[in-house]
């Protein structure tokens, strides 16, 4: 985006990458398809996907890229629209994913660990304001408009082991000191 500068000074970002959806796949920096993003293996620590699994032809190959892209401990938050919200009125179908399990199990698949799930985004009921507060909880929170879903690419770090000691056999007369 020409809003954020590729390059940012201090504990910042180091560098930003920004794609969006077009047709079969992502444009923006580069052009690619899902399943080959030119994105070096382990590379990434945090993906923002603002509602790009839910268009993709398939979410699952899209969730293993991600996975492949990130560091150990690396996060990717997805953003995507719900399903059981009355926005979804405005659209004829309802979205490619329709169920949070549905992308828990496919990021699971991939080797993502699913840290949080939270429903974000305005509910109007009728007659009374827009309640956009992300930090009440209320009956009403699983009819939002969106909802965030924090990956994780957990690795598990390798064990060291210690090496054995020989037992010490002592000869009569000798003493362990």
């Amino acid at each position: 985006s020409d809003a954020i500068p590729a390059d940012l000074s201090g504990n910042m970002l180091a560098r930003v990458v920004s794609l969006w959806r077009a047709e079969d796949g992502f444009r923006g920096e580069f052009s690619c398809v899902d399943r080959e993003i030119p994105l070096g293996s382990a590379s990434l620590s945090l993906i923002y996907a603002l509602f790009v699994v839910e268009g993709a032809s398939s979410p699952g190959v899209l969730l293993h890229e991600f996975a492949r892209m990130l560091k150990p401990e690396g996060v990717v938050l997805v953003l995507s629209l719900n399903p059981w919200s009355p926005a979804q009125f405005r659209w004829l179908k309802p979205p490619a994913s329709s169920s949070s399990n549905r992308l828990e199990r496919l990021s699971q698949e991939a080797g993502l660990e699913v840290m949080r799930r939270q429903f974000l985004g305005p509910f109007w009921p009728a007659g009374r304001p827009a309640n956009i507060d992300p930090r009440r909880h209320g009956v009403a929170d699983p009819f939002r408009a969106a909802r965030l879903t924090v990956l994780r690419r957990r690795e598990a770090a390798l064990t060291p082991l210690r090496k054995a000691v020989a037992p010490v056999s002592l000869r009569p007369g000798m003493s362990a000191g």
